[in-house]
């Protein structure tokens, strides 16, 4: 299928899903991810994420991945979310920005700490697990991984 029609399938499926309901806060306790927000300060990934800097591994909706300011995250046609760009990576948070044919959606200031800890987008959870400079530590969980 060509790449603008494959594009603006993923779009029309998105517009579809649910206009009223394309960014909430959630706060899962159930997650995994949960038990640890807080910050940390080493200058590598920790192990225990399982982290990886190919931004390719989340086009599934299901990856915890190294990130810096300009990258851009593409998803499958199983995820229903545009690209995800970092926008911004700073001391006081990530902005991010979920972009494609008709729709821009961002969330700005994500940390670690951060009341609710979840933003999501269309059946799909961002958190951003840490901030080590110009670089930060995102978990990206499609609902029902």
């Amino acid at each position: 299928m060509p790449p603008n029609l494959e594009r603006r399938r993923r779009l029309a499926c998105l517009v579809a899903a649910c206009l009223t309901t394309l960014l909430t806060t959630a706060c899962d306790p159930t997650d995994g991810d949960a038990r640890d927000p807080k910050p940390r300060s080493s200058p590598t990934p920790s192990p225990t994420y399982g982290t990886t800097k190919d931004l390719r591994a989340c086009e599934d909706g299901d990856c915890t991945v190294e990130v810096r300011e300009g990258d851009v995250i593409p998803f499958g046609d199983s995820v229903r979310a545009p690209d995800l760009t970092i926008d911004a990576i700073g001391p006081t948070g990530v902005d991010l920005r979920l972009s494609g044919e008709g729709t821009t959606s961002t969330f700005s200031g994500q940390s670690p700490d951060q009341g609710g800890g979840v933003s999501t987008y269309n059946g799909t959870d961002f958190r951003v697990l840490e901030i080590k400079g110009d670089t930060a530590v995102l978990r990206i969980k499609r609902n029902g991984l």
